[in-house]
């Protein structure tokens, strides 16, 4: 977080390879250098391509999902290069997903402009980006997590009122358990919850995040 904005990401690369979790791990830091020198989402999206093709060419490629939440309005903006559009939860029952005309993955160069959008959030609004690695996770019957079986776990576990991180414990504790305690893929999500802005105008909004992931080894 700087100031008053919130910085969230999600990246997914192409593939198994030592090749895939190098561009994985290159697109973050390069994403968080870009952040602190206050490049604007589109910009980001474009220079972490460009750091791509220069590292591996065009032999691997890294969907994201780069966003701001501005604490003091609620304002969401995102850039989707290519990954699955964000999941919103209001009211703790209603969903629905936030398109974005995607842009293409980052390392492709196929040149299709991203495309920066908004939305509104309302207090108690909860955003998740998420890898496949969590709703293509397969039991022994060949059936899927499945997006809707995953964003009804988040719903029911914040009826029960726990906290962010606890439930994302237990939600990656569920994918675990459904793909027989081992992954085929890496699964991440990020979980932002916006409260609305602060009374108390000394003070920042209040605003929680959490992250959780589990990769195709070990879990701890």
């Amino acid at each position: 977080m700087a100031d008053d904005q919130v910085h969230l990401a999600v990246f997914d690369a192409m593939g198994y390879s030592s090749h895939a979790g190098l561009a994985a791990n290159l697109a973050v830091s390069a994403s968080r250098n870009q952040r602190r020198q206050g490049t604007d989402l589109v910009t980001t999206g474009e220079r972490l391509e460009q750091i791509l093709v220069e590292h591996f060419g065009h032999s691997t490629y890294v969907t994201a999902v780069l966003a701001d939440l501005d604490a003091a309005t609620g304002l969401l903006s995102w850039v989707n290069r290519g990954h699955h559009p964000p999941v919103l939860i209001r009211g703790g029952r209603w969903t629905t997903s936030l398109s974005c005309p995607p842009a293409d993955p980052l390392g492709i160069e196929l040149g299709i402009s991203a495309t920066l959008c908004r939305e509104q959030l309302e207090p108690g609004d909860r955003v998740l980006l998420y890898t496949d690695g969590v709703t293509e996770a397969r039991d022994a019957r060949g059936r899927e997590f499945g997006l809707a079986q995953f964003t009804d776990f988040i719903i029911r576990h914040h009826a029960d009122g726990l906290p962010v991180p606890e439930t994302l414990r237990r939600l990656m504790r569920a994918v675990l358990d459904h793909h027989a305690g081992r992954l085929g893929d890496d699964a991440t999500v990020v979980c932002l919850e916006w409260h609305g802005p602060s009374a108390n105008t000394d003070l920042r909004p209040a605003h929680r995040s959490a992250a959780a992931t589990a990769d195709t080894g070990d879990v701890g």
